[in-house]
C-alpha cells in the first residue's frame, strides 16, 4: 500500500490487473457483448424493431453496469427520420463523450443505406439530437455512446448505483 499524501491506494486492487486496465481503454466490451450479454441483462434485443417513441420519450430509463469495469449501458429506442424503422440502441452513457455516436451496425440497422460522413440529426428516445460514427481510429469503433450533448438536453440527473449494479437516467 503505498501510503503518501492523503490516499491509500492498495495495490493488489482488481483494478490493477492488465485486464482491468486494458478495460479502462473500452477494449472489454465489444459489440457482439452487446448482443450476447447485455440484450439478456436489460431484457431487449440489441437493434432489434421497436416502435417509436413520442416525442419528449419515457422517463425514467434504468439500465445496467456490465463486466469487471462497470460499463454503465442503457437501451433507447432510436430513428434516424420519422419515415425510417425504430431500433432498440444499447448505449454506453459517457459523461466525457462530446456527441452521440452510433456503430457502422447501428446506422445500418436504423435503415441507413450509407453511414454519414459528419453528424446527422436522429431521435434518441423521441429527443431529436445529433448521432454521428463511431470514430473508427478510436477505442470503441463498434459501441453507441450517449453523449454530454444528449444528456445536457434533456436536462439528465443520472444515478449509479454500484451496490445494485445499475443506473438511472431521469429527466428534469
Amino acid at each position: 500500500m503505498f501510503s503518501a499524501g492523503p490516499y491509500n491506494i492498495v495495490q493488489d486492487s482488481p483494478l490493477s490487473s492488465p485486464e482491468a486496465q486494458e478495460g479502462s481503454m473500452l477494449q472489454d466490451l465489444k459489440e457482439l457483448n452487446l448482443y450476447q450479454q447485455a440484450s439478456g441483462l436489460l431484457d431487449v434485443k440489441y437493434l432489434s424493431a421497436t416502435p417509436a417513441v413520442e416525442e419528449g420519450g419515457v422517463w425514467p430509463v434504468e439500465g445496467v453496469l456490465w463486466g469487471p469495469c462497470k460499463r454503465p449501458l442503457v437501451c433507447l429506442p432510436t430513428q434516424l427520420r420519422a419515415s425510417m424503422p425504430c431500433v432498440n440502441v444499447i448505449y454506453l452513457v459517457d459523461t466525457g463523450a462530446p456527441m452521440c455516436e452510433l456503430s457502422p451496425t447501428a446506422f445500418s440497422a436504423l435503415g441507413s443505406d450509407v453511414v454519414p460522413p459528419q453528424a446527422t440529426r436522429g431521435f434518441i428516445n423521441g429527443v431529436r439530437c445529433h448521432v454521428q460514427l463511431c470514430a473508427q481510429d478510436g477505442n470503441h469503433p463498434d459501441i453507441p455512446v450517449l453523449g454530454a450533448d444528449y444528456l445536457t438536453s434533456i436536462g439528465a440527473v443520472v444515478t449509479v448505483d454500484y451496490r445494485q449494479g445499475t443506473i438511472s437516467l431521469r429527466r428534469s
